[in-house]
């Protein structure tokens, strides 16, 4: 599909499953490529042609929202937020646990694709915070709608493209290298429990410390689901709790209940 097509598509298709196309600009190709290949697999001519088709089988919107699900993630992605998470955020929320005389950290991952993000919170509390919290333990929750994602996830076998980001000291130390990958070892995947599951109904699950939902939701959903499932999350997640964006991520305006820990940082604290 040429790609000025795929945009008009796009621009066309996207809000009708209220979801973003400014969001989906920049990663666009490999959506449109997928498209391409569902109008082949079909026999059907050109994209006019799947806008028909859609039109007269209902269930195929499903399909096309599958196939413009986004997966790109590596681990130690945005080193800014993990130094924070390092230096300010974890610390704080143990101190909060330790009051309150809790010893269980409980964070989620949401749209966690292959684990990256996932192990990467295990690597930084494993490495470097766990001897300032001997009594705390960490028990992640990583959700992703795709059934290949946590397959990957559970197998969590990497290209060196995916944990460049790590320093070669956690490399050697965390993975095993077999052939031109690296397996994460077993004592690294154990507290983190992965979940086939939509974002917008995991938000329901249990409550949480420390939510990652980050380039998902408030970059590809419309304004109104974003607003929905924060007013899901807030009633899950106790003053103090904490949500992390990605990079270029910001909650909607005149959103209440949270306030942002630092100017042009995507972190935001539960009143």
């Amino acid at each position: 599909m040429q790609d000025e097509t795929c945009i008009h598509f796009l621009q066309w298709a996207l809000p009708q499953m209220q979801l973003r196309w400014l969001g989906f600009r920049r990663v666009r190709k490999q959506v449109c490529k997928r498209i391409g290949q569902r109008i082949r697999q079909l026999g059907l001519a050109d994209e006019l042609a799947y806008r028909d088709y859609l039109h007269s089988h209902d269930t195929e919107w499903q399909t096309l929202a599958t196939l413009c699900h986004v997966t790109i993630s590596r681990f130690y992605r945005d080193k800014v937020v993990f130094n924070q998470l390092e230096n300010e955020l974890i610390p704080r929320l143990c101190d909060q646990l330790q009051l309150q005389g809790e010893k269980n950290l409980h964070c989620w991952s949401a749209g966690c694709a292959r684990g990256e993000e996932a192990y990467s919170l295990v690597l930084l509390w494993s490495f470097i915070l766990q001897t300032q919290y001997p009594e705390i333990a960490i028990s992640i929750t990583a959700t992703d709608i795709e059934p290949i994602m946590i397959q990957q996830a559970r197998k969590a076998c990497y290209p060196f493209s995916s944990v460049k980001n790590l320093s070669a000291k956690w490399r050697q130390m965390a993975f095993a290298k077999v052939n031109d990958h690296y397996c994460l070892h077993p004592v690294y995947q154990r507290p983190v429990t992965f979940l086939l599951g939509d974002v917008e109904q995991a938000v329901t699950m249990q409550p949480y410390h420390l939510v990652l939902c980050r380039n998902l939701l408030f970059t590809y959903f419309s304004l109104d689901r974003q607003v929905q499932f924060l007013h899901k999350l807030q009633t899950q997640l106790a003053e103090g709790s904490i949500l992390v964006l990605g990079a270029h991520e910001c909650l909607p305006e005149g959103i209440s209940g949270w306030y942002q820990w630092r100017q042009r940082l995507p972190i935001y604290i539960r009143e």
